[in-house]
């Protein structure tokens, strides 16, 4: 399926029909979700009393912000601003307002929050948090959530839903995509009774879970009957922490950790296409489980801050800095590790080792169950590996050639015959052996060590 059946094309054809001709959807989630992302500082106000209609924030927003500028932008959901114009123009979300918009991100808290209200035309209020932006302290907080029961993000979230809903009677859905989804549950659970009473339902999105103290506490608890959970079939960040929830599984355009992108989940109708979970993800969920069972609370932070810390002595503040840092900024961060304490030098190298042998440990596992499941990424290493040896054999055969052609054209040359014809006939094809040997090399075929021929032709030999 095209990429473009998407939720730009959703907007396309079915935006025309209002919410009392085709009820709120997944797929509405989603668009909501992904306009989290966007930048509305200086355009949509704080305070619910003052709310803008969604086409006066596009024309405002587009009057600031270039194309350019957003194409150039490094995140998963850089394309989240092209949402916005369809959506204004679209008979569904025309009559929509936006409030309540608070972004604020804290280096010393470790913290990144931000959230927006859209309301509805069907009376009902989506309230979306965004997911991870391209800080780093936006990154650094997902990973804290592998030994925090808490973090400042998800505690900012609850105060959040209590200061703006605590005193309606609205009708609320709350969601958000990747770790604003994780806020959307967290704060729907623990903003009170009052609030979760209002709440409709609460979409996670590719969104990671929690540590089991919070997953046992009755408020998550009375919450769980009405979240929704939505995952594409290579999903990675989706099932960390999953604590055994179902999902909806959709189909993306996409491959891999690059399924994260909700914008290539494809749809069909009012509805994402459903699918069923990759082996990769299946395996991968397995692996950090295991990794996350064996590897203490206090082992997990030293392992976050370290690395972390060395991203930022190199100076990455963003997703975009670290493709900035140079091979020479990697040996000094290599130098960095090597001048920590033995003691901490040791815990980071377990941690990688528990890893490793976690992987390695469910990979047998899988393989020896005759009716299991043999994860897709090792089934691509076993084929490039056949398709190795194949080309290793090949080259073989045409230094083979090429000394073969040589000697008989050599050979040739030697002989003082009568008969002249013949000799240049065998001597042609002598050469055409030759040529298409070299050929064969000349276009990249492995060689015996594995590596490529670089002898423009002549014989390795």
């Amino acid at each position: 399926m095209d990429e473009r059946n998407n939720m730009n094309e959703y907007l396309k054809w079915r935006g025309d029909l209002t919410f009392d001709r085709d009820p709120f959807n997944d797929v509405d989630n989603l668009i909501l979700a992904q306009l989290a992302y966007v930048d509305y500082d200086g355009i949509v106000f704080e305070s619910r009393d003052y709310p803008m209609p969604i086409k006066d924030v596009c024309r405002r927003y587009w009057e600031i912000h270039t194309v350019e500028e957003i194409r150039n932008r490094e995140s998963f959901s850089k394309r989240s601003p092209f949402l916005l114009r369809p959506a204004a123009e679209s008979k569904r979300f025309g009559n929509t307002k936006m409030c309540g918009y608070v972004n604020f991100v804290s280096k010393s808290a470790e913290a990144q929050m931000s959230a927006v209200q859209f309301e509805l035309e069907d009376g009902t209020v989506y309230v979306a948090f965004r997911g991870t932006d391209e800080t780093l302290v936006g990154w650094k907080e997902d990973f804290n959530l592998s030994y925090m029961s808490s973090t400042e993000g998800q505690k900012l979230a609850v105060d959040y839903l209590r200061k703006n809903f605590s005193d309606t009677t609205l009708k609320l859905r709350v969601g958000g995509h990747s770790k604003g989804g994780n806020f959307a549950a967290f704060a729907s659970s623990f903003a009170g009774a009052r609030v979760q009473k209002q709440i409709l339902a609460v979409y996670c999105n590719d969104s990671p879970g929690f540590r089991d103290e919070v997953t046992s506490r009755p408020e998550y608890k009375e919450i769980m009957d009405r979240t929704i959970n939505i995952i594409p079939q290579d999903s990675i960040i989706g099932r960390l922490l999953n604590g055994g929830r179902s999902a909806t599984v959709v189909r993306s355009s996409r491959k891999g950790i690059m399924q994260h992108d909700a914008l290539s989940w494809e749809v069909l109708g009012n509805r994402f296409v459903n699918t069923q979970r990759s082996g990769d993800s299946i395996y991968l969920e397995k692996v950090l489980n295991e990794w996350l069972e064996n590897v203490d609370d206090a082992a997990r932070r030293v392992f976050v801050d370290q690395i972390f810390g060395i991203l930022q002595a190199l100076g990455a503040d963003t997703l975009k800095d670290m493709k900035d840092i140079s091979l020479r900024d990697l040996a000094d961060a290599i130098q960095m590790v090597k001048g920590l304490p033995k003691e901490q030098q040791s815990e980071m190298s377990d941690v990688i080792k528990k890893l490793v042998a976690s992987g390695s440990k469910n990979f047998y596992e899988e393989m020896e169950q005759r009716d299991g499941l043999v994860p897709d990424v090792f089934k691509k290493l076993l084929e490039l590996k056949g398709k190795i040896s194949e080309a290793r054999k090949t080259a073989e055969y045409a230094r083979l050639g090429v000394q073969a052609a040589r000697a008989q054209r050599a050979q040739l040359t030697k002989e003082d015959t009568e008969e002249v014809q013949p000799a240049e006939e065998n001597s042609e094809k002598a050469l055409l052996m030759e040529e298409l040997a070299k050929r064969a090399l000349k276009e990249g075929i492995l060689i015996g060590d594995g590596k490529t021929d670089d002898t423009d032709g002549e014989d390795p030999q």
